[in-house]
């Protein structure tokens, strides 16, 4: 199944509703399982506010994944100030092991290297 980077920037004149919504996105989290990757907020210190918050989710389309971020708590409550929805592939660490040999060795074919 394909895979998305949804990438939120968050509203720095919005952070109460990160406090307000924090249960409801725990929640939404839970019941989205088994669609999200990964995710996490990125912040410009270990303990300051969320700048930007990632997640990475299998989703059928681009359109799936809008319809995903679009019922996040944080974002349905205007907590961000832009969402980005791009496709995503893994990379490292390697899906299958081996992948990262067989990417460079076809690379490598590509540009008459070897």
């Amino acid at each position: 199944m394909p895979r998305f980077l949804l990438e939120c920037a968050v509203d720095p004149a919005r952070l109460d509703i990160f406090t307000a919504k924090r249960a409801e996105h725990y929640e939404f989290l839970i019941a989205h399982q088994s669609e999200v990757l990964f995710g996490g907020p990125a912040r410009a210190q270990p303990d300051g506010p969320p700048q930007t918050m990632i997640i990475v989710i299998e989703a059928a389309s681009a359109d799936a994944a809008e319809v995903f971020i679009s019922a996040e708590p944080y974002n349905r409550n205007g907590g961000f100030s832009h969402v980005s929805v791009r496709p995503w592939n893994q990379v490292i660490p390697e899906a299958v092991s081996g992948d990262l040999k067989r990417t460079l060795a076809a690379e490598r074919a590509h540009r008459g290297d070897d």
